[in-house]
């Protein structure tokens, strides 16, 4: 297969630290996404009336929410569903978190949503609880909640559905395909949270050659809808000196 190096471009990623700020949410309507994992190994929450409300199952089975710090273990949580009282309970070392269905509990999707603050209190009331409004997040030493409009998983599926048919995506796909690079990909979003970035990179060694591809896509919502707006691809591939 015939290389042609291409002049070097680098990519620079910039992580931008949260602010923390009190956890007084300001009043807007409701939304959520799902109760996936985020990729930085929160929970995905929603916000309603101003409150901040993560999702039990999720929690359930979260690392940050198990794991005691000072106890240096990993506890078993415990999820029960009631029918007839439409309540669930949480139960962790030892103590359990009754949460009614209509009494500041909210049931959407099949899923039971607690307000991060009464939840983390419960178990936890010596944490300090922060809320970031740029970002829409919710932090505690123990819990993590996230209340963006998607989940990375939606947010990449937006991204690869506008892109399939570009001649760049394809090609990336195809070296990938060819030359066994292993991917990353992760979701930048902007202050608004009205746009985000989908950001794509596979690199690795294969014979004298050092293959490095990126791509972004800009989605930006317009609408109910969100449609790519820039796009870039970017080749570093370049001769490997071992």
């Amino acid at each position: 297969m015939k290389i042609i190096i291409l002049k070097k471009t680098f990519l620079w990623v910039i992580f931008i630290s949260l602010l923390s700020g009190a956890l007084i949410i300001d009043p807007m309507s409701s939304y959520a996404a799902n109760d996936d994992y985020d990729g930085n190994d929160g929970v995905n929450g929603l916000l309603s009336e101003g409150r901040l409300y993560a999702p039990l199952r999720s929690v359930a089975t979260n690392y940050q929410f198990r794991y005691d710090e000072q106890l240096d273990k990993y506890f078993d949580v415990k999820v029960t569903w009631n029918q007839k009282t439409k309540t669930a309970s949480l139960t962790k070392g030892g103590k359990t978190f009754n949460a009614h269905v209509g009494n500041g509990v909210l049931l959407q999707n099949g899923s039971v949503y607690v307000q991060f603050k009464a939840l983390n209190n419960f178990f936890y009331p010596n944490d300090s609880l922060q809320w970031d409004k740029s970002t829409l997040t919710g932090n505690s030493e123990h819990l993590t909640v996230y209340a963006r409009p998607l989940t990375d998983h939606q947010s990449l599926t937006f991204a690869t559905n506008s892109m399939s048919k570009k001649k760049y995506w394809i090609q990336y796909h195809k070296n990938n395909v060819e030359i066994g690079l292993p991917e990353s990909q992760y979701i930048q979003w902007n202050k608004n949270l009205t746009k985000y970035k989908a950001v794509f990179h596979s690199d690795g060694i294969s014979g004298d050659y050092n293959y490095s591809y990126s791509l972004e896509a800009e989605m930006t919502k317009k609408g109910n809808d969100w449609t790519i707006t820039s796009f870039n691809y970017f080749d570093n591939t370049r001769i490997y000196y071992p």
